[in-house]
């Protein structure tokens, strides 16, 4: 198997796209995913050629983020996603001439991991002729991405994949269902350059709730989802209350009471941790808004070459062929 680093000449055939996806969105550890795409038309995801059918599989990487990536790219993703998607159909399928644009950071709680393995699954399915069911193709993204975070989890792959903010069904064939919005939202995503590993942000999270403490992240995440239903932003907001993860992701990242106590005397609505971090979202009433946030937070990580600000709406289309 040939593996490459090289921009390829040859035209694609098809060309897919994943947006960025924020897990948890405060209140719903492991429940709650959103994706976004930013207001300026960026591809702020995955962007994955097919070029040609060959003998082999090869992969072409490029990108701003390829140096996040392991050396050895024989490991990636992407041809991962291929051989359990060839596995899960069940027959010999051509081999591919593929390129990866690998757009997101990578460990930046964005999503990345679960972004290649969307675009990837999503464009065999689709190039071959959807012989999956999208609860299939989504059964296996979440299994590709436990592989990479330590445990099997739909809160990235799953709106990545359908767009919107998704709540995830525990013991439902349905597995999730997109919520409503508010439309005038924005969301501002930060990353600060550094590199945080999803298993090690795991790693420090409590094993067990006690009962107290498991009742207010259930009733918190109930009146979230009714909020979003009744039209209630105020209400929304305040129940953006992380009561599982930040506690114990807190210092990991030491800069956030600071940035939160100076984006809340901008009027901005909340600061979180985007996923296991150490990105950030900030969401804001209105472009505006969001603009203040954007400038503050790019002024603090500027110093970090492989650091990104984008401000972002919510990507209701999910993967898609471009």
């Amino acid at each position: 198997m040939q593996i490459s680093l090289e921009v390829s000449s040859e035209r694609f055939l098809k060309r897919y796209y994943a947006p960025a996806s924020t897990g948890n969105f405060s209140v719903g550890f492991d429940l709650l995913g959103a994706a976004f795409e930013p207001v300026d038309g960026a591809l702020f995801g995955d962007v994955l050629d097919i070029c040609a059918e060959q003998a082999d599989m090869t992969l072409d990487i490029v990108g701003r983020y390829v140096h996040q990536l392991p050396a050895d790219h024989t490991d990636n993703l992407v041809l991962s996603c291929f051989y359990a998607f060839e596995q899960k159909v069940g027959r010999t399928l051509p081999r591919l001439s593929l390129r990866l644009h690998k757009n997101l950071p990578v460990g930046s709680g964005l999503g990345s991991s679960a972004c290649s393995i969307v675009v990837a699954c999503y464009a065999f399915n689709d190039y071959f002729g959807n012989p999956l069911t999208q609860s299939e193709l989504l059964q296996l993204m979440a299994e590709a991405e436990g592989g990479v975070s330590g445990s099997i989890h739909f809160d990235n792959v799953a709106p990545s994949y359908f767009g919107g903010l998704q709540l995830m069904l525990p013991q439902s064939a349905q597995i999730c269902r997109g919520l409503p919005w508010f439309d005038h939202w924005r969301v501002v995503l930060s990353y600060p350059g550094t590199v945080l590993s999803t298993k090690a942000a795991r790693a420090v999270l409590p094993q067990q709730l006690a009962l107290s403490h498991s009742i207010a992240f259930a009733g918190m995440l109930a009146r979230f989802v009714s909020a979003l239903y009744e039209k209630d932003e105020a209400d929304a907001v305040a129940a953006l209350q992380d009561l599982v993860a930040e506690p114990a992701r807190a210092p990991l990242i030491p800069e956030l009471p600071q940035l939160r106590a100076a984006l809340t005397e901008l009027g901005i609505l909340h600061l979180g941790i985007s996923g296991a971090g150490p990105t950030l979202f900030a969401l804001c009433r209105d472009e505006q808004q969001a603009q203040l946030a954007a400038e503050y937070l790019s002024r603090h990580y500027e110093k970090n070459q492989d650091a990104t600000t984008q401000i972002c709406r919510l990507s209701l289309a999910g993967a898609r062929a471009l």
